[in-house]
């Protein structure tokens, strides 16, 4: 299956039935850690539920409306990020991503959105690649930030999550711009 080299200790993989029970492994011993930004620790209650999400993932990738990666750290996988949706006629496309706790603060996200982005303007021929994250999540905003990207507005009260609504930042970067930071 499809794997993009990131560097030495970084590997990107599309997310496969055979990681559904490293995936859920990893989100259950991350659930606190993820939860307080994401919906979808909550959601993952057995390995099952991987398995679909990597299954849903697949049928999205084989109709050409995105896909996820696992991120692989020297071969154990770390996190996973992706194309929400790619949408060929506007040219756009939205990246997420997420890590395990022991798997922060070494830069792999950056280095995986980077690929991301790379793989999004050169092998898509998208036009625009856009990130969204929790105001209040200053790691995941720094990603975007570090990699040049514009802050584009607030969406006010835009999820619910752990009991409160949270804003979230939109960011964009356009192709002509990627590179010139």
């Amino acid at each position: 299956m499809f794997t993009m080299h990131v560097d030495d200790d970084v590997e990107l993989s599309i997310l496969e039935p055979k990681h559904a029970d490293a995936l859920f492994e990893l989100v259950d011993r991350n659930r606190s850690h993820l939860g307080m930004w994401l919906s979808f620790p909550n959601k993952t209650k057995e390995a099952g539920d991987s398995a679909a999400f990597i299954s849903r993932s697949l049928t999205r990738m084989a109709d050409g409306g995105g896909f996820w990666a696992g991120i692989l750290y020297k071969g154990e996988l770390a996190g996973s990020t992706g194309f929400l949706y790619i949408d060929q006629e506007t040219g756009r496309t939205e990246i997420g991503y997420w890590l395990g706790a022991a798997f922060t603060s070494r830069g792999l996200v950056t280095k995986a959105v980077r690929k991301m982005v790379d793989y999004a303007f050169f092998e898509l021929g998208l036009r625009k690649v856009d990130i969204q994250t929790a105001v209040g999540n200053g790691k995941s905003r720094a990603v975007p930030e570090r990699l040049g990207f514009t802050k584009e507005g607030v969406l006010r009260e835009y999820e619910y999550l752990n009991g409160s609504h949270h804003d979230r930042i939109v960011y964009g970067l356009l192709k002509e711009e990627w590179g010139k930071f």
